[in-house]
């Protein structure tokens, strides 16, 4: 039985959590878009999930702090880290309402190579800095223009440039960087704010074939906001040129919560 979205991402975990963080200073931004525009860009077993008459894309930006690795307490050395994704609103064949990721920019290398490695979420390195005053939130990424190879060799040619002095980017070199700034409102508690941002978990791709994390998280309490800033050309690097040509159809702001992830399954 279908549950309601409000209580998708509270079901117990099916495993033992691997990872358990606490997201702050959220940022949701959502577009609508014909299903079949995005078909071709989510795993073998899933579809885009038509939410409202629309299949959904969003840019998601948000800090991780305490970030904790069951049955170990909370290390000091994991730290916070910023990331700014783009993501598809999906369900798979069994239903699971959730995620894929175009893309994770995030500074923080240990996290990038994990997830590679492991999970099959597509990480990469770029300049991810979010900063927050009262009800005003502003987040800013900006890749190195070194991105081929192995994620392992765009970071040892990262530090070779940082070694030699040489500054990112250069004449003709897409910068891919986004930018976002919003000011959040009033609580949304609209049965469409809460499907977009509650979800089940990430269905990604990994060794051939599509995973699904679950993810967990209490009920949200969700804020609307109002933009004052968006721009880049990080969707032209995932596939989705003109993603930011217009304003969001939803943009909301959660304060925080905490989220676990473990292990849910093989789709296909």
């Amino acid at each position: 039985m279908t549950r309601p979205s409000r209580e998708r991402a509270s079901v117990p975990l099916v495993h033992r959590p691997v990872t358990v963080h606490a997201w702050q200073d959220v940022v949701f931004a959502h577009w609508r878009h014909d299903p079949a525009s995005l078909a071709h860009m989510v795993p073998r077993g899933t579809r885009p999930d038509v939410v409202d008459g629309s299949a959904w894309a969003g840019l998601t930006t948000y800090v991780f702090r305490e970030t904790r690795v069951p049955p170990f307490p909370p290390s000091g050395r994991l730290g916070s880290m910023t990331e700014v994704t783009i993501e598809i609103l999906t369900v798979d064949d069994h239903g699971r309402r959730g995620v894929v990721y175009r893309t994770v920019d995030t500074a923080n290398v240990p996290a990038i190579v994990a997830a590679h490695a492991l999970l099959g979420v597509p990480y990469t390195f770029a300049h991810a800095r979010g900063r927050r005053r009262g009800d005003s939130l502003r987040y800013r990424s900006v890749r190195h223009p070194e991105r081929s190879g192995s994620p392992l060799g765009r970071f040892r040619s990262l530090r070779d440039a940082r070694s030699r002095g040489l500054r990112s980017g250069g004449p003709g070199q897409p910068r891919h960087a986004a930018s976002i700034r919003v000011v959040a409102g009033e609580v949304d508690d609209a049965p469409l704010a809460t499907e977009l941002t509650t979800r089940a978990g990430i269905h990604a791709r990994h060794l051939a074939q599509t995973v699904f994390w679950q993810r967990q998280h209490p009920p949200l309490t969700l804020r609307r906001a109002t933009l004052e800033r968006l721009d880049g050309d990080l969707p032209d690097a995932v596939g989705m040129s003109g993603l930011f040509d217009r304003a969001p159809d939803s943009l909301l702001v959660l304060d925080g919560t905490t989220v676990r992830y473990a292990w849910g399954d093989v789709v296909r």
